[in-house]
């Protein structure tokens, strides 16, 4: 009997599981098994979309290879939950190192070669994938291949509007990013650091919370772009909060992982419904509401945060803020 109730035998473990599919479908390129690895119907979202049908995906799956046919694709990170029902969530952040070599969403080929870091959160059980958010880190795919994101959303959201594409409203792009279990209850010094995190996102300051950050903290940002130090992370959250007004993070889901001989490791999927009423990362201020769809995985040292992963797909910003 499988020691991965519901799935096939050859997975002893749902990271195992997540691995071969990342390796059969992108490295592998065996578009084919998608359908071994997804239900049908699948739940699909972006920060941008839904789909419920998985020719759809296959079909982005396609054309994501088409325009970058050379990968080699490196799984960082997988952290796990699963319930009594045998339904298990899988938090995936993976680096690939990609080539731009096929015409497609990012134009004519470069070239160029560029990393690029995605994150993907799955609820999987009877040996499927059932539901799927998908983040990936466009602004660097952007920048890397020698173009400007401000300039590459404004000319996508002129030819979205030319073929008749309606945009989702900032409240259905919210929703899209809700849903699924609700994750690992914390408490006490934990709970602490996750409703200050989640509060440096939604109040008003002007960077980070103190006691939040270990003083030699690094993020690894949107942009491709590393920020170092208190100071430095600092400055690169005042540009978001400089750009967008006061309101409320959602958290919705979470997942705490305290395995042997690792760091305390989080999973914060999470979501901001705001408005762009401030000069800051954003340019002038465009009056509009905005959400922004994010997900962050941080490693703790004496308690604070000392590594942080921090997905945003600031295309999708930039697009709402021109539509």
């Amino acid at each position: 009997m499988s020691r991965l109730p519901g799935f096939s035998p050859q997975f002893d473990s749902i990271q195992q599981f997540i691995l071969t599919l990342t390796h059969v479908v992108w490295e592998q390129k065996d578009i084919g098994q998608l359908a071994d690895f997804y239900a049908t119907p699948v739940v699909f979202q972006t920060p941008e979309k839904r789909l419920t049908d998985l020719s759809q995906f296959m079909r982005l799956t396609l054309e994501a290879m088409h325009s970058f046919p050379q990968r080699k694709v490196l799984t960082e990170d997988i952290l796990c939950s699963h319930s009594a029902h045998n339904d298990y969530y899988a938090a995936q952040r993976s680096l690939a190192c990609i080539q731009h070599s096929g015409e497609g969403f990012y134009g004519l080929p470069s070239g160029n070669t560029v990393w690029v870091r995605t994150f993907t959160d799955r609820i999987c059980a009877e040996g499927a994938v059932r539901q799927e958010w998908l983040l990936q880190d466009r602004a660097a795919i952007i920048n890397q291949i020698g173009l400007n994101v401000r300039e590459f959303a404004c000319e996508l959201v002129r030819t979205r509007q030319e073929a008749g594409i309606e945009m989702l409203s900032a409240e259905e792009l919210d929703a899209l990013w809700a849903g699924g279990p609700e994750g690992d209850d914390v408490e006490g010094a934990l709970a602490g650091l996750v409703e200050r995190y989640l509060s440096m996102w939604a109040g008003g300051n002007s960077g980070v919370v103190p006691g939040l950050y270990h003083p030699a903290a690094t993020l690894h940002g949107p942009g491709h772009v590393l920020r170092t130090g208190e100071q430095d992370i600092s400055a690169f959250l005042s540009g978001y909060r400089a750009s967008f007004a006061d309101s409320e993070t959602q958290l919705h889901h979470l997942i705490v992982r305290r395995d042997a001989n690792e760091p305390v490791r989080l999973s914060l999927r999470w979501s901001l419904l705001t408005w762009h009423d401030g000069y800051g990362q954003f340019g002038a201020p465009s009056r509009r509401p905005i959400s922004i769809t994010g997900i962050s995985q941080l490693e703790l040292r004496d308690g604070l945060i000392i590594r942080e992963y921090l997905g945003i797909d600031e295309l999708a910003i930039w697009s709402q803020i021109y539509s």
